[in-house]
């Protein structure tokens, strides 16, 4: 009896300690699925809310935006702050003399900007000096995705002790600035061939005024805060292969000496009244220089003329002159104001909206002036009525456009 009261407790001890060994593996494999499925969990929540914040980011950056009153002040708002990663490289003299053939004048764009191309990719590369790199707002550009489509993209720096000049490097424009295209710039001439008669056609043009809206569009009413560019003009908007209008200059309003001592009275033309007269930094300046470049693209005339063929000192404003126009209410005048390298191939309703709201961009009272936002949704409206497959004007720009693209790619 006591022998089989020993076996009874060893037996009982045994079961006992293999019914714990099983209760602590079942405990710890349960732990263990419940992290992964936290973790699995947590990683699908992150996806859910990229992809949603994704989604949103497109809708309203790229899109038409139909804003309120309150929309108009703050609007829809990503933030993109704290500016923690910064996405530009870092390239070495000898990688920037590589690509520019030791700084060729054949590679000269225009001041002091030269076309390069460096393992395979179009590169614009600008001289330019220490200081004015480290007011470039880098964060700007710290992700992928908050990279507009209708913003020139600052790639990389090279900064040297060794060397006294310092260089930027930004997203390479094969078809120049606007400015070029409008009045025959200095890249026109050395990149492309000066004895071709090239010209924007309406449709082109209509879509330049739409991406440069879009991209003042996500300055003003997306970035948080609202971001002043400060220098916005069309020596600064610049085109691709397929003529898509991109803002240069972003993230370097820190750059921009004072304007109101440029001797250039070119760049006064692009100049808000409260600016000149106050100093005041607001998106309503940007406004009143998109509105400059609204009435450049219809008129085809610069933003200053001297106020008789003679000379003089006197200078007229584009800003001033279609308030003149518009005042007159007489078509016949502003038909002939209106660029004659497009001849009739436009539309004189359309152009006579466009001259209206360029007008209203260019209000003397910064609180009249319309919003990026209310620019977008007109202009997209505009480019709606164009005319599908018209085949008249795709000839034309093909005709018009085609040796000056063909120039480029044979400059490169």
């Amino acid at each position: 009896m006591w022998l089989i009261g020993v076996y009874i407790a060893i037996a009982a001890i045994a079961f006992g300690v293999t019914i714990a060994i099983a209760a602590a593996f079942l405990f710890l494999q349960w732990k263990r699925k419940k992290h992964t499925s936290c973790k699995n969990g947590d990683l699908e929540l992150q996806q859910l809310s990229l992809s949603v914040r994704t989604t949103s980011e497109k809708k309203v950056s790229f899109e038409g935006s139909k804003l309120n009153d309150d929309d108009s002040l703050n609007g829809p708002h990503i933030d993109i702050t704290p500016y923690k990663t910064t996405l530009v490289e870092t390239y070495t003299i000898e990688d920037l003399r590589k690509a520019t053939e030791d700084f060729s004048s054949t590679n000269l764009i225009e001041d002091s900007v030269f076309h390069g191309r460096l393992s395979g990719k179009n590169l614009a590369i600008k001289r330019t000096s220490m200081e004015i790199i480290s007011k470039i707002e880098f964060g700007l550009f710290y992700d992928a995705i908050h990279h507009h489509p209708n913003i020139i993209r600052v790639l990389g720096t090279s900064c040297t002790t060794e060397d006294p000049d310092s260089f930027v490097v930004f997203e390479y424009s094969k078809n120049g600035s606007l400015k070029d295209w409008l009045h025959g710039g200095l890249a026109m001439k050395s990149q492309f061939i000066a004895s071709c008669y090239c010209f924007l056609t309406w449709n082109q043009r209509l879509k330049i005024c739409l991406d440069v809206a879009t991209a003042l569009q996500y300055m003003h009413h997306i970035m948080n805060p609202a971001y002043v560019h400060r220098n916005i003009k069309s020596r600064n908007v610049f085109l691709d292969e397929e003529f898509n209008a991109k803002v240069g200059n972003f993230g370097m309003a820190r750059c921009v000496e004072d304007l109101l001592q440029d001797p250039s009275s070119w760049s006064k033309g692009y100049l808000a009244p409260e600016y000149l007269q106050q100093g005041v930094i607001s998106t309503n300046i940007d406004i009143f220089a998109f509105g400059v470049i609204l009435l450049e693209i219809l008129s085809g005339q610069t933003p200053v003329t001297r106020a008789n063929e003679k000379g003089g000192e006197e200078y007229v404003c584009l800003s001033q002159k279609i308030k003149f126009i518009l005042q007159s209410d007489n078509a016949e005048e502003l038909r002939q104001w209106i660029d004659s390298a497009m001849g009739e191939n436009y539309s004189f309703d359309a152009a006579v909206k466009l001259a209206n709201l360029a007008r209203a961009c260019v209000e003397d009272d910064a609180s009249l002036r319309p919003n990026a936002g209310e620019i977008v949704e007109k202009l997209s409206r505009l480019v709606e009525e164009l005319p599908q497959g018209d085949n008249q004007l795709a000839s034309l720009c093909e005709s018009s456009c085609k040796p000056l693209v063909k120039a480029a790619a044979i400059a490169m």
